[in-house]
């Protein structure tokens, strides 16, 4: 009987550089004795950080972070200072009062700063990946979210390790092919990459048309399937401000119609997703088991997915975090 091909699954990580250095630490070692690894979107940050020169005065750097005021008198404590913001997900920005008021007054400053920061990141992620997993034997499937501006995508497509494979469809076990969907359905925050529910299951079933066997095929769409359980998120006011009743906050399913069509007609054998971090965890529409690994990568956590497929189908789940 052939060894089963175990896949290593996580989303969302946002940006955060210790949960991007737990991934690949976990796979150059591959503790998990892994054969591939797919990260379901959104890679980068959602917010930069003024590290301000001289506010009081002085020589000090200060920021606010999480609602405190942190303060760096050293190159080491600004350094520290500036990982920290980093390991949360977001960017740190040197400037001085003026620099900063300046931003405050100026959007497309901000956009300026913020598309160098991403691109920035991103590359630096790439580069450490060939680093790090060059002879690792764990080849990288990933592509961008729905958060993940397209100012990425250049970057993504001159890795010599990770493979960008957003509206593809790839060998990637044995048996199965991979295809990939990195778009959402709308969102109330109208991020970059969003499609209307009718055109993005047009383009999702348009890749599956092109697969040899649907029912050996491995979706990963970014967004979860809706009402699967994968989806469930607090439910919005108009001011997009949560939803309260009886003192308690009211949710429900926010993922996909298109992504559920699309597994309800073609009845993959797996569906991988993110998005929504608060609802990891597994569970079937029909024959096809979906998974969505959650994330707490603001708080340094990774977590992910073991799923040992074989001809068969999938024979066995696992999830982790680290």
């Amino acid at each position: 009987m052939a060894k089963p091909f175990r896949l290593y699954v996580c989303s969302d990580i946002h940006a955060s550089e210790r949960a991007w250095r737990k991934f690949l630490n976990a796979m150059r070692a591959n503790v998990y004795r892994v054969d591939a690894a797919v990260i379901a979107g959104d890679l980068t940050g959602k917010a930069l950080v003024a590290v301000v020169k001289g506010e009081d005065g002085g020589e000090a750097w200060t920021a606010s972070v999480l609602g405190q005021r942190r303060v760096a008198r050293t190159e080491k404590e600004l350094a520290d200072l500036e990982r920290s913001i980093a390991d949360l997900g977001y960017y740190a920005v040197r400037v001085t009062a003026e620099e900063r008021a300046a931003m405050e007054a100026d959007p497309a400053l901000v956009r300026r700063h913020f598309e160098e920061k991403i691109t920035g990141r991103v590359r630096e992620w790439m580069d450490l990946a060939a680093e790090r997993l060059e002879g690792s034997g764990v080849p990288v499937y990933l592509m961008p979210g729905n958060d993940d501006d397209f100012e990425i995508d250049p970057v993504l497509e001159t890795s010599t390790y990770c493979r960008n494979v957003n509206e593809q469809v790839v060998e990637l076990t044995p048996w199965h092919q991979l295809v990939s969907m990195g778009w959402s359905s709308p969102t109330p925050w109208s991020t970059p990459r969003e499609l209307p529910e009718e055109e993005f299951l047009d383009r999702l079933s348009g890749l599956l048309k092109g697969v040899r066997d649907p029912r050996r095929t491995i979706i990963m769409t970014h967004v979860p399937p809706f009402d699967s359980g994968l989806d469930t998120a607090p439910l919005l006011s108009p001011d997009l401000r949560p939803t309260i009743s009886a003192g308690d906050v009211l949710r429900g399913p926010v993922g996909s119609t298109g992504v559920r069509r699309a597994i309800e007609t073609f009845k993959p054998v797996l569906g991988v997703h993110g998005h929504i971090h608060e609802s990891g965890g597994e569970r079937k529409i029909g024959e096809t088991l979906c998974v969505n690994a959650g994330s707490e990568a603001n708080h340094g956590i990774l977590r992910g997915f073991l799923i040992d497929l074989d001809a068969n189908g999938v024979q066995r789940t696992l999830r982790v975090e680290g």
